[in-house]
This record gives structure tokens, C-alpha cells and sequence, in this order.
């Protein structure tokens, strides 16, 4: 099953991560391409967190239905927000949980960008404010009269 898990995450190619946890601690971390490229880390030897589901479903609750969690208590440096479904199971007699996390709209959220006072901007354009205009590909060269 954990062969299986980490090879499911890792062929998807929508934003999957398959965890691997012995003993309360992160052992191995599968991730599908659009999280590898979102920069979705999620750190080895990771104490798994208290408000997560695996947590939960390791100390004896039974696991019906996937739940809801923010990302930034998974992934590390997660600024991006989104709300992840994490489904878990626990193998007692390795002391193992197998945690699948999938985004709930199936695509990473947009990255937020800060200005230069650290707040975050709601949208890119309040970023570009004050740069220079994306070229468009027709060269504007100065008219004859200027030169000599």
C-alpha cells in the first residue's frame, strides 16, 4: 500500500502529496509535479501536527471521510493558502500512518505577491504598479529628425 501511495502522487498531474509517518514523525513525502512546482515542501523527521487528521486517526479515531485542513500545516513556507482534504490511515502494528492530501478545488492556489512593506497583494497588477510595460513585440525607434 505505501509503494502504491507514493507512486499515486507522484504520476498524478493534479496536486497530490502522499505522506509516509512512523511513529508520529514524517518518514517520506511523495509529491505530484504541480506541488513539486508550487514548492510544496513537506520536511522529513516533521513531527506530524497536532491539528492534522493523521494525528488524530493514529491515536484510535476511525477515518469515514476525508477532512478538511489548511495547507500551511502541512507544507513548510506555505504562503500561498488553499485548504487541503487529507485522508489517513493507521497501521498499528508498524506504528505507521499513510496520509494522502489532495487541494478540495483540485488546483494550487495562485502565489501572493508582497509589496515592498511585506503585505500581501491580492492580485499580480498591484505588483507590476510603477514598472515598465510588457512588450508587445513592435519596436518604437526614434524618427529621422533627431539624428544628424
Amino acid at each position: 500500500m505505501t509503494a502504491t501511495g507514493s507512486r499515486y502522487a507522484a504520476v498524478l498531474s493534479a496536486p497530490v502529496a502522499f505522506v509516509l509517518s512512523e511513529q508520529g514523525k514524517v518518514r517520506y513525502a511523495s509529491r505530484s509535479n504541480p506541488l513539486k512546482n508550487a514548492y510544496a515542501w513537506i520536511p522529513p523527521r516533521l513531527d506530524l501536527p497536532d491539528s492534522c487528521f493523521s494525528t488524530r486517526v493514529r491515536g484510535g479515531v476511525r477515518c469515514n471521510s476525508p477532512e478538511e485542513i489548511d495547507a500551511d500545516i502541512w507544507f513548510s513556507d506555505w504562503e500561498r493558502g488553499g485548504t487541503l482534504l487529507e485522508e489517513a490511515r493507521h497501521l498499528a502494528s508498524w506504528d505507521q500512518t499513510l496520509t494522502l492530501l489532495w487541494f478540495k478545488d483540485g488546483e494550487v492556489p495562485p502565489q501572493k505577491f508582497r509589496n515592498d512593506r511585506g503585505e500581501i497583494l491580492e492580485n499580480e497588477e498591484d505588483e507590476n504598479d510603477g514598472l515598465l510595460k510588457e512588450l508587445d513585440g513592435n519596436l518604437r525607434w526614434p524618427g529621422k529628425r533627431r539624428r544628424r
